[in-house]
């Protein structure tokens, strides 16, 4: 099983570059189609401007963002060059609040959207994540600062509570997961009265199993009061190279934004990390 469309976007030239390492190195690897979506934002807020000034603004803002999406795309064409991979760009300038609406479009039909990961430098990166997960529900795998996409062999650790969010990330992640060495299935503090409460994950190993991936199952006690720093923790024991998560969310105002949970995991990440809902 390979992922045959990878995705990844693009917001400014300040953007870190792993994301689009990865995604080349992963749509290479997988012989899949790449669509690199260039989309820069205009920020301007209505409301807030005297009679006449918000038009005058809002022009101004997006020919602004205009001229970024124009050197985004001539950056992108020079960094292909030379790859040997298919794949093709799409470039566009939103108002902000339309962005959610324009990836979830665009994005449905992919297997996998590469991004950096969220909470570093790039401010635009947790709202394109969260646009991905919740509006366009893909999975998407996050690549951190000086980190490249999962080698082929490498040890893999997933996170797993029974949880239908955990089983989609699994789902997802399954062409990683086939090609991985063995899977660490972490189970942080399973509920004595559960119905897996004999077998803790053995249903997913087995599942596993049968896609042809060799697993262990690790049952921790939380320790700390954030899952993420166990399973971070547990990650740099075992020396996997890349995380699988459930992502957990909730609806603010219409939007959705990360649970507590899924955003100190998020923030704290220091290899890949790959998340679905």
């Amino acid at each position: 099983m390979d992922y045959k469309i990878i995705a990844t976007i693009l917001t400014d030239m300040q953007q870190p570059t792993e994301g689009l390492d990865a995604a080349i190195a992963l749509a290479d690897r997988m012989n899949a189609h790449l669509d690199i979506y260039v989309v820069t934002i205009s920020h301007t807020e209505t409301h807030n401007y005297y009679l006449g000034g918000e038009a005058v603004t809002m022009v101004e803002e997006t020919k602004a963002a205009m001229e970024e999406r124009d050197k985004l795309e001539a950056w992108v064409k020079r960094r292909m060059t030379g790859e040997l991979v298919l794949w093709s760009m799409q470039a566009a300038t939103v108002q902000g609040p339309a962005m959610t609406d324009y990836l979830a479009r665009k994005l449905r039909f992919s297997d996998l959207v590469v991004l950096p990961r969220p909470y570093q430098d790039n401010p635009e990166t947790a709202t394109l994540v969260e646009a991905c997960l919740f509006a366009a529900e893909r999975p998407v795998l996050m690549i951190p600062k000086g980190c490249k996409a999962p080698d082929m062999g490498g040890h893999i650790l997933m996170g797993w509570n029974d949880g239908a969010e955990a089983l989609a990330a699994a789902r997802a992640a399954m062409p990683l997961l086939e090609q991985a060495e063995v899977t660490d299935i972490c189970i942080i503090d399973p509920p004595q009265h559960s119905a897996e409460r004999s077998d803790p994950g053995g249903a997913m190993a087995q599942y596993l199993m049968r896609h042809g991936t060799k697993s262990e199952v690790a049952v921790l006690a939380k320790t700390e009061p954030h899952v993420g720093n166990i399973l971070l923790r547990r990650a740099r024991e075992v020396g996997a190279q890349m995380i699988v998560s459930g992502a957990y969310g909730h609806s603010r105002l219409r939007e959705a934004v990360f649970g507590g949970a899924t955003r100190s995991l998020l923030e704290m990440a220091d290899r890949p990390i790959l998340m679905s809902r």
